[in-house]
């Protein structure tokens, strides 16, 4: 059972990625990767689609050098082309994101969205979250050397709860020459139907946090490897300086 939220949850919200510890990188123009896609009024996927060089490599568009100029759909991060969401309380897994209207598979749903910190920054604060007695994650994993913190300033994909059978994934966009993480429909997800995706850790906490996500193949625990643990998956030693 669902309810509209009565009490707004204390986070900041933000629509885009929060750069404290360093700043935004400059793309560099040899760096910038330029499709071969020409509009075509008659075709209209031709315009940054499927058959995109850059879409096929997980790149966006760069205004200003696509030949496709205002008719680039590849461009879904810049814009914030998310699908429509609505915020709820559920019943016994705090709050959660529901799709307000009826999402396609493969459809981009929302940017997970929070501060971009390092590694060794992410290892500090994940201890004091756990001091703190805070069960939820909000630190994901974004490259080598940087994570996404959504706990104290993030998006509304930060509410998106876990499922050991999700109907939604992560993806890793590069825009502006920025890696970004999107939430992507696996499948067709009905209107009124919460979101999910799997959130590949291992708890490396002292108690192990039950999972309630309901599926018929929920392995008992978040971060339990029967479901869904990824060799992307990274966990801090005691001796890693990052």
């Amino acid at each position: 059972q669902e309810e509209e939220p009565t009490e707004a949850p204390l986070y900041i919200h933000i629509e885009t990625n929060d750069f404290s510890y360093r700043r935004h990188k400059r793309q560099k123009e040899e760096d910038i990767a330029v499709c071969e896609c020409q509009y075509d009024l008659m075709d209209p996927d031709s315009a940054c689609g499927e058959r995109c060089w850059n879409v096929s490599t997980n790149t966006e568009c760069t205004p200003g050098y696509c030949r496709c100029g205002v008719y680039c759909k590849n461009q879904r991060f810049q814009k914030s082309q998310y699908a429509r969401t609505r915020l709820v309380k559920t019943e016994r897994r705090g709050w959660g994101l529901l799709a307000d209207e009826n999402i396609t598979a493969g459809q981009f749903v929302i940017e997970y969205c929070g501060e971009v910190i390092s590694w060794k920054e992410a290892k500090r604060r994940s201890q004091t979250y756990e001091d703190q007695g805070l069960t939820e994650s909000y630190i994901i994993y974004l490259n080598a050397d940087e994570s996404i913190d959504a706990t104290k300033k993030g998006s509304l994909a930060r509410f998106i709860n876990h499922s050991c059978q999700p109907n939604c994934e992560t993806r890793k966009w590069t825009v502006l020459g920025e890696v970004r993480v999107g939430i992507f429909a696996k499948q067709d997800i009905p209107i009124g139907t919460e979101l999910s995706y799997d959130y590949n850790f291992e708890w490396f906490g002292g108690v192990m946090v039950r999972c309630l996500c309901g599926a018929t193949g929920c392995s008992g625990f978040l971060g339990a490897k029967s479901r869904g643990f990824q060799e992307a998956t990274y966990l801090w030693e005691d001796d890693d300086d990052r």
